[in-house]
């Protein structure tokens, strides 16, 4: 009987040294559907994506698209069978314009046959952004955007190729909620119209409900099995990718000490973070929700040193500082897990090693030589507290998966010893089980003293996680609640500024 399915996948294997990442994958994506694919990290799905975009070939096993075998050995070779793929972290070019990132690479339209016709392009360009709502300039520099726009113009470079399957790798992860909405809106809509093929990647398994046909569940590079949305629940999926069943978590209150470590006063930053003032308590997890561009992440880029505040003052038990720098801000105990992972967080030359102990060089060091044992003995112990799935210490970062890479950041951080730690969207691209242990960290690390700053766009993150919530709305604070009067609702409210 003639298969429906535009991709099928025949006892697939790949391996890296050390680390079978598929082993013996056979499933199929029918024709038109939006089918899911989830899995811990380290499950083998960034594996299967690079399979499928000829970044990657299997040891064993085939692939067909449309029924017939392909040897995917390239990526133009993935193009010109209409696969695209919009990576999780894929570095545009931060120096050109919207429409000539989503031309790159493609053959422009041409007047007189020797200049690009830029009214064309442009004009193309804007109906891609107007296909998603945005109000934004076909001719303004991709630096000058959001990482939520940066995003979005990705997956507008993926539209523009027409293509029969679109592969999209936690398309979300940077998006607000009204982004997001307006994202599946023009996914249904071409599936719909174009009868497009969808592989949807994501950890936030409830998007997975709302918006796709069919799962197909990994763990550790193995198939568990695929099923269509309807005929499961969430507390089962779970189950399939761990192995074992995750408990909701539920906050629970804690005596928070009255010492007040750190103080910010009117705080102001190019009119994206206007009089911002709070308190952060000794011991305290203090959550900042809102919506993309409220004005968060740039709170705390001015905290830490990495811009220039306007005005306002920062006082660290009771002292007033100045921080200028980065460097500044941890020789006074502050240290920041960045949202930007790519761009900001990892090393790509580095090995997992080096990208741990980068930052306290001066304590692992005798004189002038570094000391070997304690370099290993700092990086077993993150690397087993996080549980970052690694062959050895010198690996390079850039192998790791994006959750991986993401532990081995935050790993960096605690390394410093802060006394204030800033984490903005901790588990962005974590899975749901890593998350749960990375909650535990965090709640460990604050039943210690350490007192934490959690930025999160996850409001069931927040709410589980936060001792306290403040709320963030064009760069005001527009609410402040504590753990027992948080709900989504009264986030949303505060975020929307209509409470």
């Amino acid at each position: 009987m003639e298969s429906n399915n535009f991709i099928e996948f025949f006892n697939i294997e790949k391996e890296f040294p050390g680390v079978k990442a598929l082993d013996n994958i056979s499933f199929g994506i029918e024709k038109g559907e939006i089918h899911a694919l989830v899995g811990e990290n380290g499950a083998g799905k960034t594996t299967l994506i690079n399979l499928c975009s000829g970044v990657l070939l299997p040891e064993k096993g085939e692939i067909h698209v449309k029924g017939e075998k392909v040897i995917l050995d390239n990526p133009l070779k993935s193009e010109r069978l209409k696969i695209a793929t919009v990576y999780q972290e894929v570095p545009l070019c931060l120096n050109m314009t919207i429409s000539q990132n989503i031309f790159l690479g493609t053959k422009p339209k041409m007047k007189f046959g020797v200049v690009i016709d830029w009214n064309y392009l442009n004009g193309e360009a804007q109906k891609l952004i107007d296909m998603f709502e945005l109000d934004l300039n076909p001719g303004a520099k991709v630096g000058d955007l959001t990482i939520a726009e940066q995003s979005l113009v990705q997956i507008m470079k993926a539209f523009h190729l027409e293509p029969e399957m679109l592969i999209l790798d936690e398309p979300t992860s940077a998006l607000s909620g009204n982004q997001k909405d307006l994202l599946f809106k023009v996914i249904r809509k071409v599936r719909s119209e174009r009868e497009m093929t969808i592989m949807y990647v994501s950890h936030r398994l409830d998007e997975i409900f709302e918006l796709c046909d069919s799962v197909t569940v990994l763990r550790d590079g193995l198939y568990v099995d695929t099923v269509k949305t309807k005929d499961i629940v969430m507390d089962d999926m779970v189950k399939m990718m761990v192995g074992r069943n995750v408990e909701r978590r539920v906050h629970a209150e804690r005596a928070i000490s009255d010492k007040v470590v750190l103080e910010v006063e009117r705080v102001n930053l190019d009119r994206k973070v206007k009089d911002v003032s709070f308190k952060l308590r000794e011991g305290e997890i203090l959550g900042f929700a809102g919506f993309q561009g409220a004005g968060r992440t740039e709170t705390m880029r001015a905290i830490f040193g990495l811009d220039k505040k306007d005005s306002g003052t920062v006082i660290i038990n009771g002292e007033k500082v100045v921080v200028r720098s980065p460097e500044d801000a941890i020789k006074k105990g502050i240290i920041m897990c960045p949202e930007n992972r790519r761009e900001e967080g990892i090393v790509p030359q580095l090995s997992v090693k080096k990208s741990i102990i980068m930052s306290i060089l001066e304590e692992i060091s005798t004189g002038m030589v570094l000391n070997s044992p304690k370099i290993i003995e700092t990086c077993r112990k993150y690397v087993e507290l996080l549980d970052i799935r690694i062959t050895d210490f010198d690996q390079n970062i850039e192998t790791l998966s994006g959750g991986n890479q993401q532990k081995t950041i935050f790993s960096r951080s605690l390394a410093t010893g802060p006394r204030i730690l800033i984490c903005d969207e901790p588990t962005r691209g974590i899975d749901v089980g890593a998350k749960s242990e990375i909650y535990d960290l965090l709640l460990e690390l604050a039943n210690s003293g350490m007192s934490i700053i959690v930025v999160s766009s996850e409001l069931p993150e927040i709410i589980s996680i936060s001792d306290r919530v403040i709320v963030m709305h064009e760069g005001k604070i527009t609410g402040e609640l504590d753990a027992k009067d948080v709900s989504e609702e009264r986030i949303m409210m505060y975020a929307a500024s209509i409470a």
